[in-house]
């Protein structure tokens, strides 16, 4: 039986330290909007109930979609309440949804967990309406 060497290897170069002061090229720029809040058309379904769905999308400042964001939000609708999160896709979007009754539904926009970027929410769509009507 014959051992066989190892093939060599040349090292990993590792990454250096970046300070902080040092700008960094990639990353979102601050601060961070939610361009836009818009209700979609609500879907009957054949039960009678109705499905609600918000669409929010992030941006920075520099106007670029930012995926994977965390986004805080509560919708209200005739009967009930729910707070929730969900993260934004590759486009900076992302989608809420509630089923219920016909009747108004809302939405407000809690939290936008940018890390340390702040969230702008004088420049941002923060609320959204729609009334469902019944089928």
């Amino acid at each position: 039986m014959r051992l066989r060497r190892p093939r060599y290897r040349p090292p990993v170069e590792g990454l250096e330290p970046v300070e902080d002061s040092h700008p960094k090229a990639g990353l979102f720029t601050e601060p961070i909007v939610v361009s836009r809040l818009v209700p979609r058309d609500p879907e009957h379904l054949s039960d009678g109930q109705t499905v609600i769905e918000f669409r929010a999308t992030v941006k920075d400042a520099d106007g670029r979609r930012c995926p994977d964001l965390a986004v805080v939000a509560t919708i209200t609708g005739p009967h009930r309440n729910g707070t929730g999160s969900a993260t934004t896709d590759l486009m900076g979007t992302v989608r809420f949804t509630m089923q219920g009754p016909a009747g108004p539904y809302s939405i407000t926009i809690d939290d936008v967990a940018a890390g340390a970027l702040r969230l702008d929410e004088e420049a941002s769509v923060m609320t959204a309406e729609i009334n469902a009507p019944e089928h």
